[in-house]
């Protein structure tokens, strides 16, 4: 599809939602225009209908890892939720799978489980889906998405079809080539991994013990996600527990009590009280310990 074709208005567009609805930390202004995509197939024609239209996109998974502001954005917003985890075969390599982007990574992790396909336990710790996970190269438990994904299927800016491998995606830590505004990708449709065949019982098994852990570190109210990456030596967590920040509050926007590498919102927070207590605790770590923490999240739309 070239810049210039039109395409038909998808199915159950809306007009300005607020976004707070829609993200993990429950803020966040209103979209312009607003649609849910519940297939690969759905996500595909609505961001080719936003290219058409040239409207800037912003495709939200779990909503999480991301912080919109107060003002909105200005453009496309899809919501992408999926299901969609299909094994494409099998051979003395591994178990070549396809999640649809929006397929929650953790219920995932647990279809192939049970299917005996293992590789991706560690994915029930990531409240994201497959194709955000691919975005920040997502991690937990010594697992990160680098470390199987054979590549990806995506649109780029044109609105075209294209296919990325592993190496084309320049992986970081927490971070990717499209994560860093490199790679020409409007919206990742598809996800493929190498994975591998395993014990069935043990690999239930292992997903149901990380599971149990994350629920016991982790805390339940609203938040952005894990928001700052881990320095050298230590975890974001540990560094801002010790300097006695638990706690520490902006408005309705509080520093965990329960993990301090988590944000959250305590009833009522604004998108500007979020981003200024992540800035507090970044510049009050650095004034007192020297190490400047890199955020993992995003800020996007009109801040």
């Amino acid at each position: 599809m070239s810049a210039t074709e039109r395409a038909c208005p998808p199915a159950g567009l809306e007009r300005d939602v607020p976004l707070s609805r829609t993200t993990s930390a429950r803020v966040g202004g209103p979209a312009d225009y607003f649609v849910v995509a519940k297939s690969s197939e759905e996500l595909e024609r609505a961001a080719r209908w936003g290219i058409s239209e040239g409207l800037d996109l912003l495709v939200l998974g779990a909503g999480s890892n991301v912080v919109v502001a107060d003002r909105g954005f200005r453009g496309l917003v899809i919501k992408s939720i999926s299901r969609g985890v299909r094994v494409l075969g099998e051979d003395e390599e591994g178990v070549v799978v396809e999640l649809d982007s929006g397929t929650f990574l953790p219920s995932a992790a647990k279809t192939l489980a049970r299917l005996g396909v293992t590789g991706l336990e560690w994915g029930v710790g990531i409240p994201g889906t497959a194709g955000g996970a691919v975005v920040g190269n997502a991690g937990a438990y010594g697992g990160e998405i680098r470390d199987t994904l054979l590549e990806i299927d995506a649109l780029d800016s044109r609105g075209g079809t294209v296919t990325l491998a592993n190496e084309d995606l320049g992986f970081v830590y927490r971070g990717s080539a499209i994560k860093r505004g490199e790679a020409d990708v409007s919206a990742i449709l598809r996800v493929r991994h190498r994975l591998s065949r395993g014990d069935l019982a043990a690999a239930e098994a292992r997903t149901r013990e990380l599971l149990s852990e994350r629920r016991r570190k982790e805390p339940v109210e609203p938040s952005v996600g894990s928001t700052f990456k881990n320095p050298e030596g230590t975890t974001a967590g540990i560094l801002i527990e010790s300097l006695g920040l638990k706690g520490l509050r902006v408005g309705r926007a509080m520093v965990s009590p329960k993990h301090a590498n988590y944000m959250i919102n305590t009833g009522g927070a604004t998108a500007a009280e979020v981003r200024e207590l992540i800035e507090l605790v970044q510049r009050t770590v650095f004034e007192r310990s020297g190490v400047l923490l890199e955020t993992e999240i995003e800020f996007k739309g009109e801040w």
